[in-house]
């Protein structure tokens, strides 16, 4: 067979559109064939779009956790502070109402300003709040004392 024989030629625009028909399948099928597993740019948009929205609803769901662990560590270095003077406070024998007053940024110098608080303070002995006399000058000044004594002022 020769070449002139096989060709046949298309006299009709319908036979030329069938051609083309057949061609394009082929052509869809073969392309389908090879993207078959893939996403379209749609779908892929989407799935993007669904994961922008969820990771914002993360975000706002999330936004004052940063806030809560920084007040948390806040609380918690002050609770420490405040037991370091406490401690520091009993070591150095001033009175439990000092350790308020005791400053620095860290133990040793906490711990000198309480001993020079102490120096201030004096011992800590606490002061009496009533007389430590034990004689009354009088039978009448002894008397009132004796009613005072009973009073409890709590």
């Amino acid at each position: 067979m020769s070449e002139t024989e096989d060709f046949k030629a298309i006299t009709s625009q319908e036979e030329l559109d069938g051609i083309i028909k057949d061609r394009l399948k082929r052509e869809r099928e073969s392309t389908s064939k090879k993207f078959e597993g893939w996403i379209s740019p749609e779908d892929h948009q989407r799935a993007l779009d669904e994961a922008a929205k969820s990771f914002d609803d993360y975000k706002k769901a999330h936004e004052s956790d940063e806030q809560t662990i920084a007040d948390l560590t806040a609380k918690n270095k002050a609770y420490e502070t405040a037991s370091l003077r406490s401690r520091i406070a009993r070591e150095v024998g001033l009175p439990y109402e000092c350790a308020e007053r005791i400053r620095g940024e860290d133990e040793q110098s906490m711990l000198d300003d309480a001993r020079a608080l102490k120096k201030l303070v004096g011992s800590s002995q606490p002061i009496p709040t009533k007389s430590t006399e034990t004689e009354a000058p009088d039978a009448e000044t002894a008397a009132l004392k004796t009613v005072l004594n009973g009073i409890n002022l709590s």
